[in-house]
């Protein structure tokens, strides 16, 4: 099994926070401000889509529970308000985040986007009555055209979102490995501030010299110097004697 790095737990706990933190605010924006309600539930969707550009599949999938789980407290009994947020911008963004991280084929991701997107409008409008713009249209128009526009303008929307998490990627990826290289840095120093200037002679005392370190000590002269002093302490004794 592998071993899990500590550093590695710590930024997908962190991303998976920020993210959540950030899909909350842009939902909450996208309920209380009027007309911008789709553009803060796209925003929310990248948010979650955050950790997904370090491979923390984790962190995103509970990134989008949480939000999605604190979108029902924020909508109270109108739970529609939240409901393209929960139904389809959350879950949608992260599908495209996995199928790009994926490389999945775009022949395969156009048909698999167009199936969940017109799941979804059939959910939002049989269900929860409700397409998350104007309610007008739903009596404008027929379901059948509502699901023709809405798949078109869905699919442009996922587009530019997977372009912008494209190079949320490259920016959240060089922010981590600054981070990265300042922690290394930073335990350097502090086990460079821990060594002990005399750790080496108690450790000389403590481990007898082998033969080859006592060679090595010779070739430097140390070991010519310590026979010297063991030869004059042994003429001073005579001499006391």
């Amino acid at each position: 099994m592998r071993k899990v790095d500590r550093a590695d737990m710590i930024y997908a706990v962190a991303l998976a926070g920020i993210s959540a933190a950030l899909a909350i605010i842009f939902v909450t924006l996208g309920v209380y401000v009027r007309f911008t309600t789709v553009a803060f539930f796209v925003a929310a969707g990248l948010s979650i889509m955050i950790p997904l550009t370090k491979r923390y599949w984790f962190s995103s999938v509970a990134a989008l529970v949480v939000s999605g789980v604190a979108s029902f407290f924020i909508a109270g009994s109108d739970i529609t308000a939240v409901g393209g947020y929960v139904v389809y911008f959350g879950p949608m963004a992260l599908l495209a985040g996995i199928m790009y991280n994926l490389h999945v084929k775009w022949y395969v991701q156009v048909p698999v986007k167009l199936i969940f997107v017109n799941g979804a409008l059939a959910l939002l409008y049989f269900v929860l009555g409700t397409i998350v713009v104007d309610e007008a249209i739903m009596q404008a128009l027929p379901y059948w055209a509502i699901a023709i526009i809405g798949s078109v303008l869905l699919m442009a929307v996922d587009t530019v979102q997977v372009f912008v998490y494209s190079k949320l990627a490259v920016i959240v990826g060089r922010a981590l490995r600054t981070a990265g290289k300042a922690k290394k840095a930073s335990e350097q120093q502090e086990q460079d501030d821990y060594e002990d200037p005399f750790e080496e002679e108690l450790y000389r005392d403590i481990y007898p010299q082998t033969g080859d370190d006592a060679a090595k000590d010779e070739e430097s002269g140390e070991g010519e110097n310590a026979f010297e002093e063991e030869e004059e302490s042994a003429n001073k004794d005579e001499n006391e004697d």
